[in-house]
């Protein structure tokens, strides 16, 4: 292995890395991984794993650097150790990387055409493992680099972000093949990468003209409020009220941007995640006031809260989202069920006992048991809390509602680039299950996604910000994808195992 290997890994990771926010160069994606492929040829295994693992660690550590931000300067943990877990989360998802590269080795050995074949299964089977392993962390797939390429995400409502990224890594493995294999079936490569391209873009186009008419159901008008509530005050007892009476107020100035004619229905108006800085079993001043609110606005009034449960261990808390109706009158709670590790719980806590010690409010929450889909008169929605959102799974046991709600605090990712990522990764869960999604966020970023994927509106970093507007709520039945699932994947990493096993017996019966 050579230093030119080295570097064709790192400029390959540098590429990846181009392709996500902030940078945002998602043309780019379509050649990133040629520069790795193309040092692969001729390299031993564990080679192979080491370039991958170079790749991997440049393109992560560039793509989660926030995450030291968010533990540092938010989540109270000492800077050395924040800078240590970003840097083994870092090296934990460049292994995935590592591991493309290793298999790819190994898979050569059937000849340069199945190389390019499997390379596409290959990545997204390690795409759907980092989703699974450890409660999954899906953060930055290669399928979100083009959630701005509308055309070519329309796919993923038959099989999701896994397809889009297969899609991108077919692209690059042909474009290898062709210039690595000239002679090697040139013309029967160009005519199918050529034809994928084509049935890809144009069922792009195809839907693009379609979902809008197909999704155009019951009109609701909804309403956003993004606080702009300091993290450094905002669970401080004395800033409490205030911050209560903040968000009343712009709820109120929100209420009055609603034309009096839209509706005989009151419009639903979404807070964000803990936009109630208080346990609310705890405060029944708050609990009322709160109510009022919702009464006085003569609104739905949807809000993040800290709630509490009784188990058998004692009183856990819960990261939970309360309906009000306009009465003011309690309609529903949804508990997160998926958390955040490392901010609402220890991931290997026996491990990372000393964690717990250092901030102890992590590991202090309990995951709810269940999904909620609320019924706000003339609209059923499901609501996703932070970071669940990023998990398909998750939203699948919602497919009954006709539109979602993602509630977040992304206060925690400072002004970094994390917010617009979490933002694309929201994007993709509109197309998936063609409803559109709803979004507060405490300091952004906020928004309105159309069931094509399409940002509709969306608000500033760390300002308020108010919007009143109005959905169309789904009517037909739910999307391929939330029929099926992530059966696509499951299909390639049969076939990728299948491989890999194959060219391993082959291997070892010539050694």
């Amino acid at each position: 292995m050579k230093a030119q290997d080295i570097g064709y890994s790192i400029f390959s990771g540098l590429l990846v890395a181009s392709v996500f926010p902030p940078f945002q160069f998602e043309i780019l994606a379509w050649i990133a991984l040629v520069p790795l492929l193309w040092v692969l040829e001729g390299k031993k295994p564990h080679e192979a794993f080491m370039l991958g693992l170079v790749s991997g660690l440049v393109s992560f550590g560039i793509i989660i650097w926030w995450v030291k931000i968010s533990m540092a300067t938010y989540g109270g943990l000492p800077a050395s150790l924040a800078w240590l877990i970003t840097a083994v989360l870092a090296l934990y998802l460049a292994l995935y990387p590592a591991l493309f590269a290793f298999f790819m080795v190994r898979i050569h050995a059937g000849g340069s055409v199945l190389t390019f074949l499997l390379a596409a299964p290959l990545w997204v089977s390690l795409e759907l493992l980092r989703a699974y392993f450890m409660s999954g962390f899906p953060w930055a797939l290669l399928g979100y680099s083009q959630y701005r390429n509308l055309h070519v995400i329309q796919i993923a409502d038959l099989v999701g972000v896994y397809g889009v990224s297969f899609f991108i890594v077919f692209v690059n493995a042909a474009i290898w093949h062709f210039f690595r294999f000239p002679r090697k079936a040139p013309f029967a490569l160009v005519i199918g990468v050529s034809l994928m391209a084509a049935l890809v873009w144009g069922y792009g186009y195809l839907r693009l003209h379609e979902v809008p008419i197909e999704t155009a159901g019951a009109a609701r008008a909804v309403g956003i409020v993004q606080g702009n509530v300091d993290q450094s005050v905002k669970w401080s007892p004395k800033w409490r009220r205030g911050i209560l009476e903040k968000m009343g107020k712009l709820t109120r100035e929100l209420r009055g941007r609603f034309p009096k004619a839209e509706s005989t229905v009151p419009p639903l108006i979404v807070w964000p995640e803990a936009a109630a800085p208080l346990v609310y079993q705890r405060h029944a001043s708050e609990r009322k006031y709160l109510r009022q609110i919702a009464k006085d606005a003569n609104s739905y009034l949807l809000f993040g809260v800290l709630g509490r449960r009784e188990v058998k261990q004692g009183p856990k808390l819960t990261n939970s989202a309360y309906l009000l109706g306009f009465d003011g009158e309690e309609i529903g709670r949804y508990d997160k069920m998926h958390l955040l590790p490392f901010g609402e719980y220890v991931p290997l806590a026996k491990l990372l006992f000393f964690v717990k010690k250092l901030v102890p409010v992590i590991g202090a929450f309990r995951p709810g048991e269940r999904s909620e889909i609320f019924d706000a008169a003339k609209g059923k929605f499901g609501v996703l809390i932070c970071f669940e959102v990023i998990f398909p799974r998750v939203v699948r046991r919602m497919r009954g509602a006709q539109f979602l709600v993602n509630i977040t605090n992304d206060a925690w990712f400072g002004k970094t680039a994390a917010s617009e990522q979490h933002l694309s990764m929201v994007a993709f869960r509109a197309v998936e299950f063609r409803m559109p999604i709803v979004r507060s966020a405490n300091t952004g970023i906020s928004a309105l996604i159309d069931p094509t994927g399409a940002i509709r509106v969306r608000s500033p970093l760390f300002q308020e910000w108010i919007h009143a507007d109005v959905i169309s709520l789904k009517k037909d039945r739910p999307s391929t994808y939330a029929r099926i699932g992530d059966i696509f994947v499951y299909v390639c990493a049969f076939i990728s195992g299948v491989a890999v096993l194959l060219f391993r017996s082959r291997r070892s019966s010539r050694m």
